[in-house]
């Protein structure tokens, strides 16, 4: 039998994981817990056994003030367990007047993008989102020799690759750590454990959110319940549109990419197949097949150094280690390996930009070779597929089978029609959706995972 190796991390609520370190006697020059530091006076005065680091934050909204709050409860944790003192230099705010209830000197606020950028910081912090104006803050502080830490998946995605190379002419240092799977540490445990081996897939649930609303739909809540109560915990935004349709996921899943295989985000060929319209059916009609949907991204290593990247609902088994993780848990990789830990809300987020910040050697960024590149293909595999449709079973059968798309199973639940097709290609399962959704049959789709009906029915 292969051995294999399992990796879990379970993060304690942020405001105290750190202090929650060194509440015994100190050991390996851990300091006991002595209390919060005013975050106006962020650092200790500096002693020969201690680093400063003069950060600078852009963003203060749930995760740039989650951070700020972490740092501030868990100054004196840090100062002990690393031998860091952090020193706030500027904060990049819209409105400098607005009370955000930090303890930090409301004078380190600036709204002007040019004076943020000048400030004399040894570490940028980006915690804005979107591409404008991260980038602009990305490359300047880059270009400037600094280290800047990111969450920013969309930016990432987009111009990681150029980012990276910046700062290896620069000396600059990019850390996007934060950007992939809130406070499960995917990207730093790609670097630190693959090493010089190529992982032959890497899967996962890259998306709290729309996990958590998955998990309550199963429950029996409805789309719209389900979607105002993440709102009322902070787990989904007013428009939380990236998180049903696959684009944050597939970002996501860009970067992994980018960190496993080396392939540039911008250029990865990836299938995406939305949540939504659908969730509902696809909830109802994977109980019926005793098993669950979860939204997993996947890219995968096939012949000749090819990378396959999908982002598609999955009906998987129950019991399987996807079917458990519920509510706004990430849980990424198969087996040999797995890292799991909530990855929605700016608790997680502001946990892993921290995690980042703490970590001070130069991260390993570097790419593949061009005598070892990776080509991204578009995905050549045959898959079992789950095809819904508010039609007769006769009428979906009849027409699954003119698609080629051969069925193995059928059943009605509800008003909806199912089939399990035998093993096809995405190419004969697409113009079979567009078919019957030119016919208002309201199809839904979702790659079939569990052990082959064919095989449970003999």
């Amino acid at each position: 039998m292969t051995p294999s190796l399992q990796i879990e991390t379970e993060v304690q609520d942020v405001f105290t994981q750190f202090p929650a370190l060194v509440k015994t006697q100190p050991t390996n020059g851990r300091a006991t817990n002595q209390g919060p530091a005013s975050l106006s006076v962020l650092a200790h005065p500096p002693s020969t056994s201690r680093k400063t680091i003069r950060v600078a934050l852009a963003g203060c909204g749930v995760v740039g003030g989650g951070l700020l709050r972490l740092l501030h409860e868990s100054s004196s944790a840090i100062s002990g367990r690393y031998g860091l003192d952090f020193t706030l230099t500027r904060v990049l705010v819209r409105d400098i007047h607005k009370d955000r209830n930090l303890p930090i000197d409301c004078g380190l606020y600036t709204s002007d993008l040019e004076t943020f950028l000048a400030t004399d910081a040894d570490v940028f912090v980006e915690a804005i989102g979107g591409r404008e104006p991260a980038h602009t803050i990305a490359s300047r502080a880059i270009s400037r020799g600094k280290k800047l830490i990111t969450a920013n998946k969309e930016l990432i995605a987009a111009e990681g690759n150029r980012l990276a190379s910046l700062a290896t002419v620069t000396g600059g240092d990019l850390d996007f750590g934060a950007a992939v799977g809130g406070s499960a540490p995917v990207i730093s445990t790609l670097r630190d454990l693959t090493g010089g081996l190529i992982p032959r897939s890497v899967r996962g649930i890259l998306n709290g959110t729309s996990n958590y609303v998955l998990s309550l739909v199963e429950r029996g809540a409805s789309l719209d319940s389900a979607l105002s109560r993440a709102r009322d915990l902070g787990l989904a935004e007013s428009d939380c549109s990236r998180d049903l349709d696959g684009r944050d996921a597939a970002a996501k899943l860009a970067i992994i990419a980018w960190t496993a295989f080396g392939l540039d985000p911008a250029d990865l060929c990836l299938r995406r197949t939305a949540l939504v319209p659908g969730l509902e059916a696809l909830v109802r009609c994977s109980k019926a097949l005793n098993g669950r949907v979860r939204f997993i991204a996947e890219c995968a290593l096939l012949p000749d150094r090819r990378i396959s990247a999908t982002v598609e609902p999955t009906i998987v088994a129950e019991h399987s280690s996807f079917g458990g993780t519920i509510g706004e848990e990430n849980l990424g990789w198969s087996s040999p390996l797995t890292v799991s830990g909530p990855g929605a809300g700016g608790q997680p987020t502001a946990s892993a930009l921290l995690s980042d910040l703490v970590h001070l050697s130069p991260v390993p960024n570097g790419r593949a070779t061009s005598d070892s590149a990776f080509t991204s293909v578009d995905d050549p595999r045959a898959h079992e597929w789950v095809i819904l449709a508010d039609a007769p079973v006769s009428t979906l059968l009849r027409s699954a089978r003119a698609f080629g798309c051969a069925p193995i199973h059928d059943a009605r639940v509800g008003r909806d029609s199912l089939i399990v097709t035998a093993p096809a290609h995405w190419s004969l399962v697409s113009p079979l959706l567009q078919s019957l959704e030119a016919a208002n049959a309201n199809p839904a789709v979702a790659r079939y995972e569990i052990q082959s009906c064919s095989e449970n029915s003999s």
